[in-house]
């Protein structure tokens, strides 16, 4: 995929084509509920989670809301008609609860059950929100320039919104996460939506008017948060290291500073906490875990990132073109250095364990090219070997590579890596018939075991210039990873076949397929290399690996810049094995050094960041699983 990635870039500077219409971001079949309200009463968003056939919308109402009386206000799919209708009085008083069908033309029916929740910020251990300075109207945010990655940043400020009460933006949404309790006194972590980040006074800060600022989580009391309740609705937020409170300084100015003060109840003190639904967000600590800048390390940069979990509980990450840690020279690449090997593999300890210094290249002893770092060997005519992804079969890990000269595939194959002694494995290269000697369709594009006996290998061939990508699947018994049958439409025959008949999907220019609490999940991008302003990534699912595959939902916008310009980004992977206790999926995606209309090289240096993995997490509810 990466090479038709860089094919088309240069092709979309000849020639003009219309781009495929992108996935519906809100499908409606016809007995779809668009919009849930209360008349009166609601605190934030409804939040939808969506399971089989009862969907359920959870709406926080304020305490003083008579649940005997509520009036909720709802938009349904033309032609459809809802039971109880909209606008109609209801009583929930009893169970909180209120069951409602939706029926569309056709007589297709859906039920959609809503939960009344009082609204109580201390009932929550985990959740999204927004916190609004009461005295100014305006949102608290990361301050900086997004297009030069500012909000990413370490040490970047906290400030007030520059417009009033607007639908809030990424870097305006708050997570608040239960830690612990002392002396009966609950203590919270604020992280950022948009950078993954804390919330943080660093050492040494102990008198008023320090500004607020985010920062990697450090497991301190810097970064730990008291709330205190006013009244219903107002709350103060009191630091755990300094005592001190938030504070918007100069609250009514536009980018007003977040400060620290001594608690003294003013009214720029006091702030609304309001709940959102769940949505996709930035982890830093993956996005941590990929900053390799010790020159010791092994691979450092490289522009892909697939896992590979093992029985003992290690994690393999697999890569395409790879710098070794040798060449950072203060943590960046002279210009005129190029990419030590073309792939590698690294290998994390445990799913839990971020931190790289923890996690060392695999070595093998007989790469062709005498780069012991480079699992797959480039082969005799080739200039390049870009493995995909693979599966762990007993104790082997059998992976796709595929291989090419300058932006073109000539082959593709199956690699067997054994464990050997320590981190040194073994390397060997099979050619199955039918997956190998043809590139009309790249098996790189997934491979997972369906909990039949079977693994299946999703493909792909790329259309419409890059935007489009057309996705198949193949499968091998576990007991014979070198036979091969490829699903042609009906069954599952001997060749493989491009033909739009044998297709499971259809999917944008950046595709990949895992599987995930029982069903097919395919993450698709918008093309990344072209300068266009959607840059957005979708999910879809299926219950076999044959599909069908759901009307791909939109998850997230990739806000990736390089100077001031849009970077370029590529190389999807989905993370099932990457679990945090909290039911959200591990998405990542990696730049590809790179802007539009600017030069990689910036004052005589390589900034290894944009040759670097990205990762994002993605509540269950929010996708069907």
């Amino acid at each position: 995929m990466k090479q038709l990635l860089f094919l088309i870039s240069g092709i979309v500077l000849l020639f003009s084509c219309s781009k495929n219409e992108t996935p519906d971001r809100y499908p409606s079949p016809g007995r779809v509920l668009k919009e849930f309200r209360l008349e009166e009463g609601q605190v934030g968003d409804a939040v939808i989670n969506s399971t089989g056939d009862v969907t359920t919308i959870t709406v926080t109402v304020e305490n003083s809301l008579d649940l005997k009386a509520v009036v909720p206000i709802i938009q349904i799919s033309d032609g459809a008609k809802i039971s109880p209708a909209s606008g109609t009085r209801i009583d929930v008083s009893a169970t909180k609860q209120q069951l409602f069908t939706i029926t569309s033309e056709s007589g297709q029916t859906r039920q959609w059950l809503v939960i009344f929740k009082p609204y109580d910020v201390f009932a929550y251990e985990f959740g999204a929100f927004t916190l609004k300075s009461q005295s100014a109207n305006r949102f608290m945010q990361v301050a900086g320039d997004i297009t030069f990655s500012q909000k990413f940043k370490d040490k970047a400020k906290a400030e007030l919104s520059s417009t009033l009460d607007v639908s809030p933006v990424l870097w305006q949404k708050w997570h608040l996460i239960y830690k612990a309790t002392r002396d009966g006194i609950k203590y919270y972590q604020i992280r950022n939506l948009f950078s993954g980040k804390f919330l943080n006074v660093p050492d040494g800060v102990t008198a008023d008017g320090f500004q607020v600022e985010q920062y990697k989580e450090d497991a301190t009391v810097n970064e730990l948060w008291r709330i205190i309740e006013v009244k219903a609705g107002t709350y103060i937020l009191v630091n755990a290291k300094t005592g001190l409170a938030l504070t918007a300084s100069g609250s009514n100015s536009t980018g007003a500073k977040v400060v620290l003060a001594a608690n003294t109840g003013a009214a720029e003190q006091k702030w609304t906490i309001t709940p959102l639904q769940p949505e996709t967000y930035r982890d830093d600590a993956v996005v941590n875990f990929f900053f390799r800048n010790n020159p010791a390390q092994g691979s450092v940069a490289f522009d892909q990132g697939t896992s590979l979990p093992l029985s003992d509980g290690r994690v393999l990450w697999i890569t395409q073109d790879a710098w070794d840690g040798t060449s950072l020279r203060d943590g960046k690449f002279l210009c005129n250095f190029f990419h030590s090997y073309n792939n590698s593999v690294m290998i994390q300890p445990t799913i839990t364990d971020w931190n790289p210094e923890h996690t060392p290249n695999m070595t093998i002893t007989d790469n062709l090219q005498r780069r012991p770092k480079q699992i797959f060997s480039n082969q005799p005519g080739t200039d390049w070997s870009w493995p995909g992804l693979g599966v762990q079969i007993g104790n082997n890990v059998w992976a796709q590579c595929g291989e090419g000269v300058g932006l073109g595939a000539t082959n593709q194959s199956l690699y067997k890596l054994t464990p050997d002694a320590g981190n040194v494995w073994k390397a060997v290269r099979y050619t199955p018939a039918g997956m190998s000697g043809q590139v009309d369709v790249g098996y790189s594009t997934g491979m997972v075991k369906g909990g039949d006996g079977y693994v299946y290998s999703f493909g792909s061939k790329g259309l419409n210039f890059g935007y489009a990508t057309d996705v198949f699947v193949a499968r091998f018994t576990e007991s014979d990873p070198l036979t091969w049958t490829f699903w042609n439409g009906s069954v599952w025959a001997a060749k493989p076949t491009s033909n739009p008949s044998a297709r499971i999907a259809s999917a944008l220019g950046n595709v990949t397929v895992n599987y995930v609490n029982g069903k097919y999940v395919l993450m698709s991008m918008d093309q990344g290399f072209n300068c266009e302003t959607k840059r957005d990534i979708f999910i879809a699912t299926a219950n076999r690996p044959t599909g069908p595959f759901t009307t791909a939902k939109y998850i997230y916008t990739i806000q990736e810049y390089f100077a001031g310009k849009y970077a370029r980004y590529y190389t999807p992977s989905i993370h099932p094995e990457s679990v945090n206790g909290r039911n959200e999926l591990l998405l990542t995606y990696s730049l590809g050094f790179s802007g539009c209309g600017v030069e990689s090289c910036q004052d005589g240096f390589l900034d290894p960041y944009y040759y670097r993995v990205k990762g994002i997490r993605v509540p269950y509810s929010t996708i069907g699983l």
